[in-house]
């Protein structure tokens, strides 16, 4: 049979994104449809063969490369953060992107401005969704000591968020050993006083046994302070559900 479109699979990862849009190139250039999947479609397509993508450091890099110095730093943050989204057609609207952005050996740094494609459209969108959550977080963070000094914050964000959180709180807590768990996805982001930050998969930890052995005296003062400045006759909860939704709160002293 032959085949018009080529799917390729690869891992839900920004590493293995940008690997099957180095391969894909090339069965685009040959003259087949691509479409970029990071995971197993449900519904096969017809005419259209699934190929298996492992992800491969040195063509996800080439491509980040071609990004950064070609379209720019705009354009590489609206691919990166497009790539951390949990929908499901991200990496072919990130192929179609790009593939529109550099055709013929150009290099439109203007594409996002493009929004009648349905690609960059897409990408655009995605960008401003995983852009809210990402500072939503900044400030829902909650962070408790569990011993030695080390400060811990347990997330379960809707889209892949862990690395993109990094640089925000590097900058705040320079000089201190923290992690922050993403308990969906089961990785850490781990930071060590005055060195970088890591990244750890298949991470599984028992957040029970990492509760303080004493009582946090900050976490116990955040707390009364919140129940102090509440003005019962004035409470509104569907306000407050607008400013804090009900998905943060699972892991905030302040409604535990």
């Amino acid at each position: 049979m032959e085949y018009k479109k080529k799917m390729l699979i690869c891992d839900d990862t920004m590493e293995g994104i940008f690997t099957a849009v180095y391969d894909g190139w090339r069965w685009e250039n040959r003259g087949f449809s691509v479409g970029i999947a990071v995971r197993e479609p449900d519904h096969p397509e017809l005419f259209t063969e699934n190929l298996e993508i492992i992800s491969d450091s040195v063509k996800a890099f080439k491509v980040a490369r071609t990004i950064k110095t070609r379209l720019g730093g705009q354009v590489y943050e609206a691919v990166c953060y497009a790539a951390a989204s949990v929908h499901p057609e991200k990496g072919t609207a990130i192929f179609y992107l790009l593939r529109r952005a550099l055709e013929k050996g150009r290099a439109d740094t203007r594409v996002l401005e493009a929004l009648a494609d349905p690609a960059v459209s897409l990408v655009s969108s995605l960008q401003v969704k995983v852009w809210h959550e990402i500072h939503r977080f900044y400030g829902f963070v909650r962070f408790r000591e569990i011993g030695s000094g080390v400060l811990f914050s347990e997330i379960q964000p809707e889209n892949d968020i862990l690395e993109l959180l990094a640089p925000h709180f590097s900058d705040r807590f320079p000089n201190e050993n923290w992690m922050i768990y993403d308990k969906k996805r089961q990785k850490v982001l781990a930071h060590e006083q005055g060195g970088e930050c890591t990244v750890y998969i298949q991470a599984v930890l028992n957040t029970q046994e990492m509760d303080p052995v004493q009582s946090d005296e900050y976490e116990n003062l955040w707390k009364a302070f919140c129940s102090h400045i509440t003005i019962p006759e004035r409470k509104n909860p569907g306000l407050q559900r607008q400013f804090i939704p009900l998905k943060f709160r699972s892991n905030m002293p302040e409604f535990s």
